[in-house]
């Protein structure tokens, strides 16, 4: 069942060339998948990045950085918006938090998702860019702004609220697939996972029990292969 998905996600039906994408890339595993696949599908990329206040900021841009050497996107962006830290209510924002088994529904940063989408979106309208590429994932059950319905929402959105004569289209690739499938789908387009970063505590040796953290390891185990990037001895 996978390895159909994969295939069909992964390559896609059509190699769209020499028209623009902007890449929502966070440095994380989803993200850096989700802009292999606009890579395949013969997109140029432009990477937007967001510094909303993450306590792991300094790590996630390091992973983009090393992503963007690795991709050679057309433009890489980096944008401010500290302002939902001053909002609040998430642990990612307090490193005196630490996330865990126990305290999953802390991770989520209210409508973030949403807010992130609606800045690709204007940039892509600036770009007169064809796609917004997004790491959102089926595997993913603690962000309402994470869903196939959310995707499909947004979608009119950005089709009712822009000038463009043609529509943005909101790529998702690994919304029907979960971790196990986007590390199948990154191994076929060759991600280079150890410049990723997927832990919401630490920025030196991942910390191993945060959503992110265990449904990565489990993914990598499922295979009996090991995560390049370093964790904590659990």
């Amino acid at each position: 069942m996978h390895e159909k998905l994969i295939s069909d996600v992964g390559k896609g039906p059509e190699v769209e060339r020499n028209k623009r994408a902007v890449c929502l890339i966070s440095g994380g595993l989803d993200s850096a998948v989700a802009t292999a696949v606009a890579k395949s599908r013969g997109f140029d990329l432009y990477f937007l990045f967001v510094d909303y206040g993450q306590k792991t900021l300094e790590r996630e841009r390091d992973c983009v950085a090393k992503l963007a050497e690795h991709y050679k996107p057309t433009e890489v962006r980096s944008l401010n918006m500290r302002w939902l830290k001053d909002i609040g209510q998430s642990a990612l924002f307090d490193p005196e938090t630490p996330l865990n088994e126990g305290n999953f529904l802390l991770e989520y940063v209210p409508f973030r998702n949403t807010i992130l989408l609606s800045a690709a979106t204007a940039w892509a309208e600036v770009l007169g860019a064809d796609a917004i590429f997004v790491g959102s994932s089926g595997g993913d059950h603690i962000c309402p702004d994470n869903s196939p319905a959310f995707i499909r929402a947004f979608q009119e959105v950005a089709i009712q609220g822009t000038l463009l004569k043609k529509d943005i289209k909101i790529e998702a690739p690994l919304m029907e697939t979960d971790k196990r499938g986007t590390v199948i789908l990154g191994e076929e387009l060759g991600v280079p996972f150890e410049l990723t970063w997927s832990c919401h505590n630490n920025t030196e040796a991942a910390c191993g029990h945060c959503s992110n953290c265990v449904a990565r390891r489990d993914a990598f185990d499922s295979f009996h292969t090991a995560d390049p990037i370093p964790y904590q001895q659990m």
